[in-house]
């Protein structure tokens, strides 16, 4: 039976950023277990079959416990039905960017969930529908938000490593404002083998997909972008081997050639703009690297001072610090740092607590990454 004092959680998607996969640290069930004062009662995915058998893997590990309540549903509406004994407290939502985050019938998970007065913790990107129509789609959201009270969190989970707050602990402690951030993202696309990752009307493309997660620190660290300002430009994918787009190692089943060639993901994406406080971004993201890791960083300058961060993705992440009067750099390193553990278990005790503060990225916040990403791609593309 449930006990009265843990939180009722229902995964909204059986894919592999709430139950894990190859190609990425992310995975909130590992997670969520290991925090514990939590039971399972739904895992909704209209792939019922697969939902089914990671329900019985869980139920043959060592968290089976947390599972022995737990059901298999083919719709997020099937949750809303559910009665109040098994009806979750909060739902993780990690659907693919095109089912959700919009006020088409179907699509507008997060906002009926509110309206329920279910607690939303709903993966980035935040949609994929243009940024006009996603305007209202927040409107509504926060509207109803008012009259619940509920929790609402956005996956922007390096708000939560602690390299990043201990640079943002920097930049106020030196007093003096960021002049220029330098962000670049190279991802390895050779395992990316999610068919509608590749395909911008599905997924958003990859600056509105991935690089919204330094999108979203770089807005962190320096304050709201001009959009007006950005400049950018692309290298579109190639339809030949001797095109400079061409990548050798699409995986097979993506089948690129399926997808109408306008609908295609860019190869190598960078944009300039100036932020409202005067000072400069710049942003390079590229899908280029083979096999599964990526490479990630971004540079921070200002008088006196100079940061840089270095593979916050994973353990080995640096940060390199050069301030004051001093040609030595100091090297902090966060072997053991979690910010997927960290985002999540704040995320529990907002919920517990009804403490808004302990969410770093709001959905109205999250909606203003989203805003900045689209327009790098729309510049892009002109």
């Amino acid at each position: 039976p449930i006990k009265m004092s843990a939180l009722k959680i229902a995964y909204i998607g059986a894919g592999a950023v709430n139950f894990g996969g190859a190609e990425g640290p992310w995975n909130h069930s590992a997670r969520l277990e290991k925090l514990g004062g939590v039971y399972f009662v739904a895992i909704v995915d209209p792939l019922v079959e697969r939902a089914k058998s990671l329900l019985e893997t869980k139920l043959k590990g060592p968290s089976a416990s947390m599972y022995s309540e737990c059901c298999v549903l083919p719709s997020y509406k099937d949750v809303l039905k559910m009665e109040a004994r098994t009806k979750p407290d909060a739902v993780f939502v990690g659907v693919p960017p095109f089912v959700h985050g919009s006020l088409e019938e179907g699509h507008d998970i997060e906002l009926e969930f509110v309206r329920a007065g279910i607690h939303v913790f709903v993966e980035k990107p935040v949609s994929v529908v243009p940024p006009e129509r996603f305007r209202e789609y927040v409107q509504a959201v926060v509207e109803e938000q008012q009259k619940t009270k509920v929790i609402i969190s956005v996956a922007y989970m390096f708000r939560y490593h602690s390299a990043v707050q201990k640079i943002k602990e920097i930049i106020t402690a030196h007093g003096r404002p960021v002049l220029s951030i330098n962000a670049r993202y190279n991802c390895a696309y050779s395992e990316l083998d999610h068919p509608f990752w590749w395909n911008t009307s599905k997924s958003g493309g990859p600056i509105v997909e991935q690089a919204t997660h330094f999108c979203d620190l770089l807005r962190y660290f320096a304050g709201e972008v001009n959009l007006a300002s950005i400049q950018a430009t692309s290298i579109p994918p190639g339809t030949t081997e001797s095109s400079i787009g061409y990548l050798s190692k699409v995986p097979a089943v993506v089948n690129e050639e399926s997808i109408p060639v306008e609908q295609r993901i860019p190869r190598v994406t960078s944009a300039n703009w100036k932020f409202e406080s005067g000072s400069i971004g710049c942003l390079t993201h590229g899908l280029i690297l083979w096999s599964k890791r990526y490479e990630a960083s971004i540079d921070i300058w200002a008088d006196g001072l100079r940061i840089t961060l270095e593979e916050p993705y994973f353990p080995e992440c640096k940060l390199r610090v050069r301030r004051g009067y001093t040609d030595q750099e100091e090297v902090l390193t966060y072997p053991d740092v979690d910010p997927y553990l960290e985002e999540d278990r704040l995320f529990l005790e907002a919920v517990r607590t009804g403490n808004h503060d302990l969410i770093r990225s709001s959905y109205v916040d999250a909606a203003r990454t989203y805003e900045m990403s689209w327009a790098i791609h729309r510049a892009s593309e002109q």
